[in-house]
């Protein structure tokens, strides 16, 4: 298996666990795993893309690295769709980003309402990957 499997797989199983989390009202624990889960899903994509891994962990960052590069590979499409996902979902971005950092060190507390947005957020920012995952190489 590839390094780009190996993460996509990681992806997957803190997706899985987050829902898993949300619905035992886990509702911190399942935020960052949602964190985790698409940090991983853009990195992979982004390796395939660039041939490395950014570094960093901030997921608005990572957007606006795939965005930047779908724009050098001329796929101006995909880019301006990233772009509308990120204006779109500015507010449940920065929770998410939050949560990767509250998780570890800050007494910040999530409630149901907020998990269930994010956990809609990670849905369609994942459609959105499969999209311009299959846009650029032409399978998902």
């Amino acid at each position: 298996m590839d390094i780009v499997d190996q993460i996509r797989k990681r992806s997957r199983v803190f997706y899985e666990y987050a829902r898993i989390a949300f619905e035992r009202g886990d509702y911190d624990l399942s935020i960052f795993m949602y964190e985790q889960s698409i940090q991983l899903r853009l990195k992979a994509l982004l390796l395939r893309l660039l041939g490395f891994m950014p570094r960093g962990h901030n997921v608005r960052e990572l957007l606006g690295i795939l965005s930047k590069t779908l724009r050098e590979l001329g796929r101006e499409d995909l880019a301006g769709k990233v772009d509308k996902f990120v204006e779109m979902w500015r507010s449940g971005l920065r929770v998410l980003v939050e949560a990767y950092t509250a998780a570890r060190y800050l007494p910040r507390t999530y409630e149901r309402s907020d998990t269930a947005e994010i956990a809609k957020l990670v849905d369609s920012l994942l459609a959105l990957l499969g999209e311009v995952e299959k846009g650029v190489f032409g399978e998902h």
